[in-house]
């Protein structure tokens, strides 16, 4: 799976209409995520466990690359928007994890976050079942690179992050954090963030990073930027893009070390697109970061890059689409030498 995605003609709206505040009230108002899946040549027709997800025939939304393809799969159970108070309706996040193989979503069916093993065919809750206040709560939603575990975080009165390894089903609680900035291989690291503004309230400036092992024991804890994100697979970097352009024209992406906060690298980003309001985007490998370069402007991007994390050298990744659509989860993302 490369990628999961809502399309850019979406019928969902962010206030709900005279006739829908008349019917009968709901959580879930929209559930419009697509998944992009891509299948080699010679892989033939293979189903993925999902409706509609048998490969590259039939009606459904596709294209082909030399003898490989591509499908748009709709996921009719993953809830996209949900309605969490009379006036207000909130985006509800999935993921994709970075092999392609596991997916973590809010299931209308269920009312509660769900984690799926595509090629097992298994699928677990991760998350009790939620109302509209608990779900309102949820700050982010995380898989670990190899697909065994996932979080889900919570903010409120008692902020807390479930960890669940998938194959056993079973649930740890991590008290006091309201969200994860990243999760290791095997969650031998995870990062973890104890500030979240609540809604309309302004980012701090600087925010208190700490790392936990899989027993939710803390291993470090220093001061960086609250835009501090995506920790490497081995659990040893923290990245930030700086993409607020400065005095030399110049945007850079850093890493920082989880052990200690000390900056690691800061390099350039040298974009085919610039200037460019870079935006990070996770991990690709062990060694390149996605970033997607958007318009100064906003509102359009000008494509994804993998920027190799050692050299600073990017990489534009040609089958991603400009705007693939918004949001979006990156998962196994095919790159075309």
């Amino acid at each position: 799976m490369q990628y999961a995605f809502i399309p850019e003609d979406s019928n969902c709206h962010s206030s709900p209409t005279t006739e829908e505040e008349d019917a009968t009230p709901k959580v879930v108002t929209c559930s419009e995520w697509r998944l992009r899946v891509h299948y080699k040549t010679g892989e033939g027709k293979r189903d993925i466990g999902i409706a509609y997800g048998a490969g590259c025939s039939g009606d459904r939304t596709e294209a082909s690359v030399e003898d490989d393809c591509t499908s748009d799969i709709p996921l009719f159970d993953a809830a996209s928007q949900a309605k969490v108070d009379e006036s207000f309706r909130q985006d509800v996040p999935l993921r994709v994890s970075p092999d392609g193989h596991h997916i973590a979503y809010f299931s209308k069916t269920r009312m509660q976050f769900v984690g799926w093993d595509l090629p097992a065919a298994q699928l677990r809750p991760i998350s009790p079942r939620l109302d509209a206040k608990t779900l309102d709560g949820v700050r982010s939603l995380e898989i670990s690179p190899d697909g065994r575990f996932f979080t889900v975080a919570f903010s409120g009165t008692q902020p807390q992050v479930l960890l669940t390894e998938l194959a056993t089903g079973q649930t740890s609680t991590f008290p006091g954090f309201c969200r994860v900035l990243g999760i290791s291989q095997g969650a031998t690291a995870i990062a973890v963030d104890r500030t979240c503004p609540g809604l309309g309230e302004d980012d701090s400036a600087s925010n208190t990073v700490t790392m936990l092992n899989r027993q939710g024991m803390v291993t470090s804890e220093w001061v960086g930027g609250y835009s501090i994100g995506d920790l490497s697979l081995d659990g040893r970097l923290l990245v930030e893009v700086l993409a607020d352009v400065g005095e030399d024209g110049k945007e850079y992406v850093v890493t920082y070390d989880t052990e200690t906060g000390k900056i690691s690298k800061k390099l350039e980003l040298r974009l085919l697109s610039e200037p460019s309001d870079a935006i990070g985007y996770g991990w690709l490998n062990a060694h390149e970061y996605i970033v997607q370069a958007d318009t100064p402007e906003g509102g359009e991007s000008f494509g994804y890059y993998a920027v190799n994390m050692q050299t600073g050298k990017s990489q534009r990744i040609r089958d991603l689409g400009l705007d693939p659509g918004y949001p979006v989860s990156l998962g196994k993302v095919h790159i075309r030498n």
